[in-house]
């Protein structure tokens, strides 16, 4: 039978409590084209990315394309190749692919016109990168990639990039330009050098340091943390 149940707005879903969220009704929330925040939802409610980005991919290539980028892993990105590459929507495919590359999309403007972007309007300049940040898939991201990421966006984004592709250097860049941009970060990454620098621009993100660095930490900022 048919679901004849209206789909819900993107905005009504990020009401709802996360009680009340699934994996169904987060792949809804994915065909809105406004799931820019997908991950938060998927952690609030104990449900895996993976498993919304699984179902999205099976649905149809139209819902995969509004797959937020942090969402499109090398295994979800192999899975929608696997689908949708042969057959009625190999050309379509195609097309799919290229405006989800990094260098496709961050190629729609020169320098030039990033820099008079920048220079007549930064928040439209952010804005722009933010766009090219959701709009990339993780299976085409690379280290520079991100490092230009968190320069001309936001270190927030760091919560949302896959864990296999941080590293030390993209953790240290974060921290520098946000502090608390700690708390994200996987153990294996709060190193004495990320968590000194996180604590140098923000005292509070002692609090996400782990336990067998604090001591040293303290003396280091002097015992202001």
């Amino acid at each position: 039978m048919p679901d004849d149940k209206p789909r819900l707005g993107a905005a009504e879903i990020r009401k709802l409590p996360p009680s009340m969220l699934d994996v169904r009704l987060l792949a809804d929330y994915v065909a809105t084209g406004e799931a820019f925040d997908l991950w938060e939802l998927c952690n609030n409610a104990g449900i895996p990315l993976r498993r919304v980005a699984h179902l999205v991919a099976a649905r149809s290539l139209a819902d995969a394309d509004k797959l937020p980028g942090y969402a499109v892993t090398s295994d979800i990105y192999e899975l929608i190749e696997d689908i949708y590459c042969c057959g009625a929507t190999r050309r379509e495919w195609q097309r799919v692919r290229t405006r989800h590359k990094p260098q496709y999309l961050e190629g729609r403007m020169s320098r030039e016109q990033l820099r008079d972007l920048y220079a007549e309007d930064p928040a439209a300049h952010r804005r722009h990168y933010a766009w090219i940040y959701f709009a990339a898939w993780a299976a085409f991201w690379d280290e520079e990639f991100l490092e230009r990421m968190i320069e001309h966006v936001d270190s927030r984004l760091i919560a949302s990039v896959p864990d296999y592709l941080l590293t030390e250097k993209i953790c240290f860049l974060a921290v520098s330009k946000w502090g608390m941009a700690l708390r994200y970060m996987p153990d294996r990454f709060r190193t004495l050098a990320v968590c000194a620098r996180a604590i140098e621009n923000d005292p509070a993100a002692i609090r996400f340091a782990p336990a067998r660095l604090r001591d040293e930490l303290r003396r280091m900022s002097g015992g202001a943390a």
